[in-house]
């Protein structure tokens, strides 16, 4: 069994699925005092604290950028001390414009609960379609 699984479990909820995605049992996961950092290069990025910044700055992101934002995990995996998300985002901005992203969430775990967590992402590609510069297509087109 990994060592994270619970963690791994709540990943896999939350990261999978695109529209699908459940954060609560990931949020429960969470230490009271856990930082989150995102890119400052992004117009909501920032260093957020705790779960409710955590839950404030999503309601930010819904409230202000993104009519959905949504994940579909490649893997969960469980290194020991992290556990690793590699995902594929799929967004539509208030704007109307739309991407999709590939972004890598890490998360650092002591005894059980997320101490700390950290996006990677092409930054850029959400910059630009909030500010309605560019046009991402999907993979697919």
């Amino acid at each position: 069994m990994p060592r994270n699984q619970a963690v791994v479990d709540a990943c896999r909820r939350a990261y999978s699925g695109f529209e699908k995605n459940d954060s609560s049992d990931l949020v429960a996961l969470m230490s009271p005092d856990v930082i989150f950092h995102f890119p400052t290069s992004l117009p909501y990025g920032g260093t957020f604290h705790g779960r409710e910044g955590f839950l404030a700055f999503y309601e930010d992101l819904f409230d202000h950028y993104y009519e959905y934002f949504d994940y579909d995990a490649h893997a969960v995996l469980d290194a020991g001390s992290h556990v690793v998300v590699p995902v594929r985002a799929r967004a539509k901005a208030k704007n109307g414009r739309t991407m999709e992203n590939e972004h890598c969430l890490l998360f650092t775990v002591v005894d059980g609960l997320i101490t700390e967590a950290r996006l990677y992402a092409d930054t850029a590609k959400g910059r630009d379609v909030i500010e309605g510069l560019q046009v991402y297509p999907s993979a697919a087109s």
